[in-house]
């Protein structure tokens, strides 16, 4: 074979590195691009992880109200209970035994705005700085799970016996003076004779003593359920808050 000519040669080798340059180029071209989609795909998920956890810091302050409305409720409930057990029935006021009726009766449960959507945890829980808010999310939700389990065996509970106290007469022996007195609130307020207060033991006077004396009993353990939850639940937002705030 030939050789090339030394001018043809000088061509050949500036064309070559021309290629070279052009590829070489390209290359960084096409690295460049991949950085700055990388870094916009972080951009975006950074976005959504601060829209999501802000979106869960309201829904836990919703919660911690709620939890605290009903850990309220639940320690009114059993106040009342152990004041009418204390007296007794019987010879408690009747404006005391009906209201006392009414709280205990009307079932009270409490469910979340917290959701923990897996494919959500895997997507926004990813990196090592959301560990902690995972890991206190996670907490949460355990304290949740048991504190309505032992709240929805009370509610349940509490069902049952005035199931016991329709078919046994009391509550519609009593409707009208049920009626009058959750209408009105204040005894004092009464300028007219109140229909008859109907309870003994064929009305339902036990199964009213078994529903105040089990919220008597359920209600601390509930209560203490309720307080862990609300210093978690507020844990959680802090962690959140300082998450975010640190963006």
């Amino acid at each position: 074979m030939e050789n090339l000519p030394t001018g043809q040669a000088g061509k050949t080798s500036k064309y070559l590195k021309y290629a070279i340059g052009e590829i070489v180029l390209v290359v960084i071209g096409i690295l460049i691009a991949l950085q700055i989609n990388n870094w916009n795909e972080e951009r975006k998920l950074k976005i959504e992880i601060n829209n999501y956890l802000t979106q869960k810091l309201e829904n836990l302050k919703d919660d911690q109200e709620r939890l605290i409305d009903m850990r309220n409720y639940r320690i009114k409930a059993e106040k009342t209970s152990k004041a009418l057990l204390d007296t007794g029935l019987k010879n408690a006021n009747v404006f005391d035994v009906i209201n006392g009726t009414v709280l205990i009766s009307v079932e009270r449960r409490f469910v979340s705005t917290i959701e923990r959507n897996e494919s959500s945890i895997i997507k926004y829980y990813s990196s090592a700085k959301e560990a902690k808010i995972n890991k206190l999310e996670q907490k949460y939700i355990n304290e949740l799970e048991l504190m309505t389990f032992e709240e929805n065996r009370l509610n349940n509970f509490s069902e049952a016996i005035e199931i016991d106290l329709w078919r046994n007469g009391y509550l519609v022996e009593n409707r009208d003076l049920i009626t009058t007195i959750t209408e009105t609130k204040d005894a004092s307020s009464f300028t007219e004779d109140i229909p008859e207060f109907i309870l003994n033991d064929a009305n339902g006077l036990k199964s009213l003593e078994g529903m105040f004396r089990r919220s008597e009993l359920a209600g601390p353990s509930i209560v203490l359920k309720l307080n862990q939850l609300i210093e978690t639940n507020q844990e959680l937002r802090n962690e959140i808050q300082n998450y975010l705030n640190n963006q």
